[in-house]
This record gives structure tokens, C-alpha cells and sequence, in this order.
């Protein structure tokens, strides 16, 4: 009986042996195929061939940066960030990965992590990227004319001029200013207004925002917007304080706001969720789609397409009925009296260089005048420009 017992346990012991030396050569081949793909540039197969053996529990750093780096050279950046964010987290120290997840961010478009990996950046890398802590980061203008089909309302302008500046390697600040101008014939608003049959809405904004990079993934925001807005005799002063959060993965950044002030002396709250995808790991085609509860509730879908490297076109559609809505972290202030009823647009945004970007913008909305159940309709026509240094 005793016999019996140690052959079963040399046995045994032969077999897991027998396993461990079979792992060790299965990662061994691993490692040597992997490197075989990565001399031979191919790309493609090389990074199938990693997330596979990945997937079946081969894991090994090199593997990871193997198969980071041929997404990386498909333009599969997602792919490559979530690839060397694992390498990063294994070795904090490994400088290659931390390079890359800089790229990959910087690639994607999320400039906050990028900056904040920036910040452990070796100075010579930071040198030959041209990071600097503290910097004016881009310059932005735009222009919007609205073209309005009821007689009852004029054709409206509105401008923008903005200043963004890196206050450090996680700090942003961004900062503009606005104006729109309109004249309306209403005479249904309140008689407290003068000359209700030509009132001259001369609109001024001023809107701050900080964007603070607490880790790689997640971003903490906050700012307020001021408008003051004018009916002839009886001025508005209208200011919306806001807060959020952004947590961004890879493929998917998801974004929670909350917004708080008052509109035309009225107390005027609204919460928003929004949720960005990267489909095919670049910016060549993305989704955001954002749900937003204020008066009413309304949602926004974007779809981005790049039909070529340097131009992109862009569809957009809100559904939901609204006189007060928020947009881009509460950038636009839709402080209408006339209520919007359906609202869609499209644009093209053309690279110029690697700083200049161009964009134009046309926009549809279907929209009910104060008080009344007349439709009518309106176009506007909107341009821009973006200087990033």
C-alpha cells in the first residue's frame, strides 16, 4: 500500500513536471514567434496573433508591447493603449510603455492624459516633443448667422473668440467670449418691456472652464458661464455654474455633468451623461451620444467620420423638445423663447496643418413661436477656426 502511494506520487509529480516545462515552451515559442512577426513588419498579424495568445492566458510584458506597437503602426491606437497601460501597470518604470500611452492619448485626442503622462516624460523626450508645463495652448474663433423663416424674427448673429491655456502638465483653463445680436417683434412678452414690437437682444457671454487630470483615465471639470441679456429696457443676468467628471477607457469615455444657475431670473438645473466610442481605435470614426435632462429631456447623437487623413464629416440630430439646453460642458447657452422642436446639422472639419483646424456647420431647426402654435423654421450657417500651439 505504501508502494502504491509513492508511485502515484511520483507520477504525478512527472506529470506537473511535464506541464510546467510544456507552459514554459509554449511561452517560449510565443516570444520567439511574436518577435519573429515584429522583425518582419507585419503588423497585422502580429497583433491577431497577441490578442490571441493573450486571450488563452499567455501574458507576458514583451508580448503586450509587441503587439501595442502593431496596433499602434495600424492606427489602432485604443488597441495600443490598452495594451501598454497593462505593460505600464505591471512596470511603472518602463519608459517605452509610458511613451506610447503618452502617443496613443495625444493620438485619440484626449489631451488632458496626455499632459498628464507628459508630466514623467525623461526631459529629453519632453524637449523633442515641444512640451512645456505652462503654455497658450489654442486660439479659437467662430461665427454663426441664423437665418430665421418667421417675419416676426430677424436674422441673428453670433460670435465667439476663445483663449485656452495649460496652467501646468494636469491644469487646463479655457476661456471666451461672446456676442449675439438679434432683433424680435413679440408683442407677448411681459408689458414690463418697452417697444415689445422691436426688441434688440444684444447678448454678452463670458465663459471659464479647468480641467484637472487627477489620474491617466480620469479628469475632474468645473467652470461657470455669464450671460447677460438684454430685452430693451429689462436686462437678464443669467450665470450657470458647472461640474463634472470624465473617466475615459481605451475604446469608450464616459462623461457625467451637472449644471446649476438661473436663466431669465428663473431657477434653470440640468444633468447630462455622455458617451464617446472609438470603434475602430482612432478618431477616424467615432460616436458620441449624450442624454440630457433640464426642462425637458432631449438627446444628442454625433457620428464622426475621417473621409480622408485631414478632413472629417460629422451629422448631428437632437431629439426633444426645449427653450433652455446646455451643450459642450455648457460652452452654448439655449436661452430661446421660442421653443426648439427638432434640431439636426452637419459639418466638415478640414485640417489645414497640424495646428490649424477649419470647420463649417450647418444647422436645421424646427421651432414654435412664444406662446402661439405657429411653426417655423430656421437655418444657420456657422464657421470656425482652432490655432493649437
Amino acid at each position: 500500500m505504501y508502494t502504491k502511494k509513492l508511485l502515484i506520487l511520483f507520477i504525478s509529480s512527472l506529470l506537473f513536471v511535464n506541464t510546467r516545462a510544456q507552459e514554459t515552451e509554449t511561452r517560449a515559442a510565443v516570444d520567439l514567434h511574436s518577435l519573429s512577426l515584429y522583425n518582419s513588419a507585419q503588423w497585422k498579424s502580429l497583433m491577431i496573433y497577441g490578442r490571441e495568445k493573450i486571450s488563452s492566458g499567455i501574458d507576458f510584458p514583451l508580448l503586450r508591447m509587441r503587439t501595442g506597437y502593431a496596433a499602434f503602426m495600424l492606427g489602432n491606437y485604443s488597441q495600443s493603449l490598452l495594451q501598454y497601460e497593462k505593460v505600464l501597470d505591471a512596470e511603472p518604470d518602463n519608459s517605452i510603455a509610458l511613451y506610447y500611452v503618452y502617443l496613443d492619448n495625444l493620438y485619440l485626442n484626449n489631451i488632458t492624459a496626455a499632459r498628464y503622462y507628459a508630466t514623467k516624460l525623461p526631459a529629453e523626450t519632453q524637449a523633442e516633443q515641444k512640451i512645456n508645463k505652462i503654455k497658450l495652448s489654442a486660439i479659437e474663433a467662430e461665427f454663426s448667422y441664423k437665418m430665421p423663416s418667421d417675419t416676426f424674427r430677424q436674422n441673428a448673429q453670433y460670435f465667439r473668440f476663445g483663449l485656452n491655456v495649460q496652467l501646468g502638465y494636469r491644469l487646463e483653463l479655457q476661456q471666451s467670449a461672446a456676442f449675439f445680436n438679434q432683433l424680435i417683434n413679440e408683442p407677448r412678452l411681459s408689458p414690463v418691456i418697452v417697444n415689445r414690437q422691436r426688441v434688440d437682444i444684444r447678448e454678452k457671454q463670458y465663459y471659464s472652464k479647468l480641467i484637472f487630470a487627477a489620474t491617466g483615465k480620469l479628469s475632474l471639470i468645473g467652470g461657470f458661464h455669464y450671460v447677460s441679456t438684454p430685452f430693451n429696457n429689462v436686462v437678464y443676468n443669467n450665470t450657470i455654474v458647472f461640474g463634472g467628471i470624465k473617466y475615459a477607457t481605451p475604446f469608450v469615455h464616459l462623461r457625467a455633468m451637472a449644471n446649476f444657475g438661473n436663466i431669465s431670473d428663473s431657477s434653470f438645473n440640468q444633468y447630462d451623461v455622455t458617451i464617446t466610442v472609438y470603434p475602430m481605435g482612432n478618431t477616424k470614426l467615432y460616436s458620441i451620444t449624450r442624454a440630457a435632462y433640464g426642462d425637458n429631456f432631449t438627446v444628442l447623437q454625433v457620428i464622426g467620420y475621417g473621409i480622408t487623413k485631414n478632413i472629417w464629416l460629422e451629422g448631428n440630430l437632437t431629439l426633444g423638445k426645449f427653450n433652455n439646453l446646455l451643450e459642450n460642458d455648457a460652452l452654448y447657452v439655449f436661452n430661446d423663447i421660442d421653443q426648439k422642436q427638432f434640431k439636426a446639422g452637419g459639418s466638415v472639419y478640414a485640417l489645414l496643418s497640424k495646428k490649424v483646424l477649419l470647420s463649417l456647420n450647418y444647422t436645421f431647426e424646427q421651432k414654435l413661436r412664444y406662446k402661439t402654435q405657429i411653426t417655423f423654421h430656421q437655418n444657420s450657417i456657422n464657421g470656425g477656426i482652432s490655432w493649437k500651439f
